[in-house]
């Protein structure tokens, strides 16, 4: 249950979240109603992870594929296992270019880049491997991580405030909108990482998604209370808790890379095993294709990819989640097909 929990929390927090951007746009950007925003994430959350592993595990799937294949037919069900393989390969291209970007800054050699993606992906390759164990590793390291870095920009004093437009206070129900799609984004994500969840029994299966919930919904609160302390000073920046780092000195610096490349590492073994299941061919030459499968995304950059493909492709996917989701008859299984 602990495994499953913290290889949940680690392919739930990716550089977006441990660089504040996320925290920011969908929950401190509402001011007082943010809290809405949080309960409601955490709901949808665990609603959606108990529906899907309890589903894959009534029905016997393996993976979301073959989940997908049984709720919409063999046709329909491919086009949408595609396009939830696209989005894992989309985001851990992304985040493994986040983890070359991050070694390049920290190790300023030559061609670092390139040594940073080739070592990053042997790690997350080797981690994803390893099974539930290998994925709670990076998990465990922002669990630790996270946190003292969030407390310790949280005791900074208040600095110099950026523009900061005048607006009147959010209502809950557009916080909670906001995190209802941030849930739903999520759980689109880690859809294939739900046959972890669907190994366990019924209680053990609610325990474990309790215990992900809680460590999820503990960071999640103390990093929205940072950067509400510090929104005017973070309004306009890309990476809120990286530029109030540069307060905390080199120590801040190595402790907020550490912090990053912990996120991104954990978010890409996420992806490699989730891919991984979408092969039919034999364990270890399914983590290789997996593997390859993420390079010609990381080519495009961090940046592009966030900015441009994930969101439609996230949006597009959660959609489908809330279909495959819907109370249906009672579904044959495969093995009875």
């Amino acid at each position: 249950m602990v495994l499953c929990a913290l290889a949940l929390l680690g392919g739930m927090v990716g550089a977006g979240f441990a660089s504040g951007r996320e925290i920011a746009r969908f929950f401190s950007s509402h001011g007082p109603a943010s809290g809405a925003a949080v309960l409601m994430a955490l709901a949808v959350l665990y609603a959606l992870f108990m529906r899907l592993s309890s589903l894959m595990a009534r029905t016997g799937c393996p993976s979301l594929t073959a989940l997908c294949r049984l709720r919409f037919g063999r046709g329909l069900g491919l086009i949408c296992g595609a396009l939830f393989a696209l989005l894992q390969a989309v985001t851990g291209g992304a985040m493994l270019a986040a983890c070359a970007e991050l070694c390049a800054l920290v190790v300023p050699l030559p061609h670092s880049y390139g040594m940073g993606l080739a070592f990053s992906l042997l790690l997350g390759a080797l981690l994803a491997y390893a099974g539930a164990a290998g994925l709670a590793a990076p998990g465990l390291a922002i669990a630790a991580l996270l946190p003292v870095l969030m407390v310790r920009l949280l005791a900074l004093p208040l600095g110099e405030a950026c523009f900061f437009p005048a607006m009147a206070p959010d209502l809950p129900v557009r916080a909670a909108a906001d995190g209802l799609l941030y849930g739903a984004l999520n759980a689109a994500m880690l859809g294939g990482m739900m046959p972890l969840l669907a190994r366990l029994k019924r209680p053990r299966r609610r325990y474990a998604s309790l215990l992900f919930t809680l460590l999820f919904g503990a960071l999640l609160l103390l990093g929205a209370a940072v950067c509400r302390r510090h929104l005017q000073a973070v309004w306009n920046q890309p990476m809120p808790f990286v530029y109030l780092a540069r307060q905390l000195g080199r120590g801040g610096y190595l402790l907020v890379a550490s912090c990053l490349f912990a996120a991104a590492l954990s978010t890409l073994c996420a992806m490699l095993s989730s891919l991984a299941r979408v092969f039919p061919v034999r364990r270890g030459a399914a983590h290789a294709l997996s593997a390859l499968c993420l390079v010609p995304f990381a080519r495009m950059g961090f940046g592009p990819i966030v900015s441009c493909g994930y969101p439609v492709l996230g949006a597009l996917c959660a959609a489908l989640l809330g279909l495959l989701c819907l109370p249906t008859a009672q579904a044959a299984s495969p093995s009875s097909r």
